[in-house]
């Protein structure tokens, strides 16, 4: 197992971030976050949904771009990188969060904004994907007592977690490993994160699935 570049992924409340930094600090590689409530226009999105939501998707986008002269220089010099976005995550969320009919079509200016803006991506080595219930992740996102909870618009999370789905069963741009965080808790538990490991290890084909019992 060689893998320079991994991206840990799942809805929000999946988990990711924290695999991502165990991870990180297994290999020795960069963490590298996204840092979402960095983003200067997501609380006003989650108010006002129709009216921020160009904004908020732009501001990941110029973050993102600016992530791959990271992972570039990272690579360059033969360091390891562990993330917890996928640069083409922008799939998930605009489709849900901007609208696209005519008239002020916001879907179709990102995506030319984008391709004025983004640079070529580089692929992972491996995708590690969370799979989690909707149950899970709503408990997950209860657990942190942060109100981040009850600033959602009416019916978001679900989309988005519909989408994640979508996303990944159509996946096909790098390996992807498909874990089953709802019975596993690979951040705290070091049997569930050996097995992880060990499944990393013996990938085989571009898609694995792996379930506490197989």
């Amino acid at each position: 197992m060689d893998y320079r570049y991994i991206v840990v992924e799942g809805s929000i409340g999946s988990g990711k971030s924290e695999l991502s930094q165990r991870l990180a600090a297994y290999f020795d590689a960069l963490y590298l976050t996204e840092s979402p409530e960095r983003n200067p226009f997501l609380e006003q999105f989650y108010l006002n949904a129709a009216n921020h939501g160009l904004a908020t998707e732009l501001y990941f986008l110029m973050r993102r771009a600016e992530a791959v002269e990271i992972i570039n220089t990272e690579e360059e010099r033969n360091g390891r990188i562990v993330a917890d976005f996928l640069l083409e995550k922008d799939q998930i969320f605009v489709p849900t969060v901007l609208k696209g009919s005519d008239p002020g079509n916001e879907q179709t200016l990102f995506w030319e904004v984008k391709h004025k803006v983004m640079p070529e991506i580089p692929v992972p080595d491996l995708v590690v994907y969370l799979q989690t219930s909707d149950e899970l992740a709503h408990k997950r996102l209860q657990k942190r007592n942060d109100g981040t909870l009850n600033l959602f618009p009416s019916g978001y999370l679900q989309q988005i977690h519909d989408e994640y789905r979508r996303f990944f069963h159509l996946y096909q741009n790098a390996p992807l490993l498909i874990a089953n965080a709802d019975e596993m808790d690979f951040a705290d538990n070091d049997d569930h994160f050996e097995m992880l490991l060990r499944a990393m290890s013996n990938m085989q084909g571009s898609r694995h699935y792996l379930n506490l019992v197989d």
